[in-house]
């Protein structure tokens, strides 16, 4: 079976069409994807990115299913034999779901204590390509944790400050704290930092961080990457961490099958 999902068939298949053919049942990692039609893994992530983002342009499920970080399956709902309407429904119902599922894990990560917040903070780094097994805590109180680490992608060259901190439910978040950030990284060596909060960060807090200065003109400064609640929700629905995943079979009526039955020999 390993053989023939990692062997590249003779006719060049589409991401689409090796999908369907090898990954129904399981989940495979893009990489051995990459692998079995003789792409580069970066280009592979790509196709799906855009793909995913074509579907929801379209209102339409995608060709797969991420099952966790680098996992992807066929997705069945995306074959032609399915009901446009009836897809458009599920989808809106799927929504209703969802939008109330966020709601729910907003409020359980507001009650999480700073221990529980802590360890969140380190699932998030490890769902964003950063060396969470390496990473180490600078500094801690009861609001906030401050770690430094580094990427997976960079071979672990540049230090980076992580700045964990536990809010209130939709608390704010204003431009001082990206200033605090900003004020770390030298003293450990850093070019960039990572705020990582269930908070909300405000217009001002977001311009902070993209080297705005109070009279509207761009700076050079280190970047602060912005992982508020919301980008938050995302990774954690996206990875499957912290919900639960409940696939739904959908059956319909086969016309073609019955077509065919009334048909003559």
């Amino acid at each position: 079976m390993l053989r023939k999902v990692t062997e590249p068939s003779e006719s060049r298949l589409t991401l689409k069409e090796w999908l369907a053919e090898h990954a129904r049942a399981e989940a495979i990692h893009y990489t051995k994807i990459a692998e079995a039609l003789r792409r580069d893994p970066a280009s592979v992530s790509a196709s799906l990115s855009i793909e995913r983002k074509q579907a929801q342009v379209g209102n339409r499920p995608p060709y797969f299913i991420r099952t966790a970080p680098g996992l992807y399956r066929y997705n069945d709902l995306c074959e032609g034999a399915i009901d446009e309407d009836l897809i458009v429904e599920v989808r809106a119902r799927a929504d209703e779901f969802n939008l109330a599922t966020r709601r729910e894990l907003r409020r359980a990560i507001a009650r999480l204590d700073m221990d529980g917040f802590e360890k969140l903070a380190k699932i998030i780094l490890a769902n964003i390509r950063a060396r969470y097994n390496e990473t180490k805590v600078l500094h801690r109180n009861d609001r906030s944790v401050v770690m430094l680490t580094s990427w997976l992608d960079d071979g672990g060259r540049s230090p980076v400050v992580v700045y964990a901190k536990r809010c209130t439910l939709d608390e704010p978040i204003g431009r001082e704290i990206i200033s605090e950030i900003r004020g770390i990284l030298p003293t450990v060596s850093a070019n960039q930092g990572v705020l990582i909060s269930n908070g909300v960060v405000s217009k001002e807090g977001k311009r902070e961080a993209l080297g705005y200065a109070v009279n509207e003109i761009k700076v050079s400064v280190p970047p602060v990457h912005i992982m508020d609640i919301d980008i938050v929700l995302n990774i954690l629905f996206e990875s499957r961490t912290g919900v639960r995943f409940r696939s739904v079979d959908v059956f319909l009526l086969d016309e073609e099958f019955f077509k065919q039955l009334l048909e003559s020999d």
